[in-house]
């Protein structure tokens, strides 16, 4: 077991019981925030969850990135799925008093990483066009990312574009409990609407 997952005192929740069931590593991510309207943002997310807010206030993000090493607990990578790009716009919800995340579309340059998440999970995954390449701008050989997406999936969905550059600006640090960031980033589970109409959580 890696020595993260006994790190547990800060989670709300425990700990899924069952063993891990995917492995992957996220890179190069822009984590992108932006306050919007709470009666908005209340029309979009599915009546059975509170919208989570803090100090009064709703936030939507955009997160691109890309990810490597996609593979399940008992299978190899799969060429395909183990490695693409992908573009996440989500919001901050609880539900009966558990923090989550509810993503409003999840777009990915893989057919089959949609194709399984929307059929295994219900979530709202697209197919898209999707590049993100990396644009030395210093001397110190630091990069920006020129990233782009393009929906060219929209069955259950609207047309989508980003088009985006990003760069880090300073050195990791851990945020403390009250910040907006560890409010933003304290969350280990997803919430979603399933076939049956109810509402899931994940894990």
């Amino acid at each position: 077991m890696h020595h993260l997952l006994t790190q547990t005192v800060h989670r709300p929740i425990p700990m899924p019981r069952g063993p891990w069931i995917m492995r992957q590593r996220w890179h190069d991510l822009l984590f992108a925030h932006w306050v919007v309207d709470t009666e908005e943002l209340r029309r979009l997310v599915p009546a059975e969850l509170e919208l989570d807010l803090f100090h009064g206030q709703a936030y939507a993000g955009v997160f691109p990135f890309w990810m490597s090493g996609i593979r399940g607990r008992l299978s190899p990578p799969v060429p395909g799925m183990s490695t693409f790009p992908e573009l996440n716009v989500r919001t901050y919800v609880s539900y009966c008093g558990i923090p989550g995340v509810y993503f409003f579309s999840l777009d990915a340059a893989s057919k089959l990483a949609v194709w399984g998440a929307r059929r295994f999970y219900a979530l709202p995954y697209f197919n898209a066009d999707m590049s993100i390449q990396p644009v030395q701008y210093n001397d110190k050989k630091e990069a920006k990312f020129e990233y782009r997406s393009r929906r060219i999936d929209i069955e259950g969905g609207r047309p989508a574009e980003f088009r985006g550059r990003y760069w880090p600006v300073g050195e990791p640090r851990q945020r403390k409990p009250g910040s907006l960031a560890h409010f933003l980033t304290e969350r280990y589970c997803l919430f979603t609407r399933g076939r049956d109409g109810s509402i899931c959580r994940r894990p």
